[in-house]
């Protein structure tokens, strides 16, 4: 009897054991699933900034609130009062960076506004990336830790390359052979890296979406006499790349949370239907999960 009661007690404590995980796993990546809408939500002001900047290029004066300012505060709050313990300090800073971005980018010049919403995204992205971390060495899941951080850091060299690129942009002049080597130069270490993340991927990109997209680069007329035209051309180049650099990211938080039988959303392409955290969902059986995005 006494063998039966601790066999009993054993399997009880087993499955509250397994659902605590799951539960805490569960509340990690929908922490990551918000922090992804914030990126979204972060890129999107970001274009929406630069298009208002280049057609002003002046102090704009007090005006309304952007819809995608007040969607990115409201989803702060949301993250930062389910964050961790641990983590809040972290939200807290973001949260501070984020604010003065809102309130100061009218101010801002083309290159800085560009700058300052680069660094923001950053720590959003330090954030998944400490988040993702926790949760797979949590799991006991080595195996996907490992192909995690093989994928890390060439993400990240993606997205610095691509912050060189368009610094690039704003010293360009049509009559510089310096400066149109070296978007060259950029644009093959883009390629590259692009590469490099497709190969990551569960279900990598065809080599030919890559070169299509970088074939658009080689139509840009650098000898244009018009300078302005040009920097709109490559601005827009570069905004495809950040779009591909940061899909491919999106697939592999995918395969993670497929690894660990979680589905990651899509993100909707309206920036104004992403305030809101997704309500939790329970963690699935792997065999029957759909891919996620």
């Amino acid at each position: 009897m006494s063998l039966i009661i601790g066999v009993v007690f054993s399997l009880g404590y087993y499955t509250y054991h397994v659902r605590q995980s799951n539960s805490l796993l569960q509340n990690r990546f929908n922490q990551v699933i918000g922090l992804r809408q914030l990126i979204h939500l972060l890129r999107f002001h970001r274009r929406q900034t630069h298009q208002l900047l280049s057609s002003s290029g002046t102090f704009l004066g007090k005006e309304q609130p952007l819809n995608e300012s007040l969607a990115i505060q409201s989803l702060l709050r949301t993250l930062i009062s389910q964050a961790e313990h641990s983590q809040k300090p972290m939200y807290r800073i973001l949260m501070k960076r984020i604010t003065s971005l809102l309130d100061e980018w009218p101010r801002y010049s083309l290159q800085r506004n560009q700058a300052v919403h680069g660094k923001a995204i950053r720590h959003v992205l330090y954030l998944i990336d400490d988040t993702i971390t926790q949760s797979l060495l949590a799991a006991d899941k080595e195996h996907v830790f490992q192909q995690y951080q093989s994928t890390w850091p060439v993400t990240l060299n993606a997205i610095d390359s691509l912050s060189r690129f368009r610094h690039t942009i704003h010293s360009y002049h049509p009559n510089s052979t310096a400066i149109k080597r070296e978007l060259g130069l950029h644009t093959q270490i883009l390629r590259r890296r692009l590469g490099q993340m497709t190969v990551r991927s569960s279900n990598p990109a065809p080599p030919l979406i890559i070169e299509a997209l970088f074939e658009q680069f080689d139509k840009i007329d650098l000898d244009n006499p018009d300078p302005g035209l040009v920097k709109e051309q490559l601005y827009h180049f570069s905004l495809q790349v950040s779009e591909a650099i940061f899909n491919l990211f999106d697939l592999v938080l995918g395969d993670i949370g497929k690894e660990v039988s979680i589905r990651l959303p899509e993100l909707p392409v309206d920036a104004s239907n992403v305030v809101k955290l997704p309500k939790p969902v329970q963690a699935a059986d792997s065999s029957k999960q759909k891919n996620p995005a």
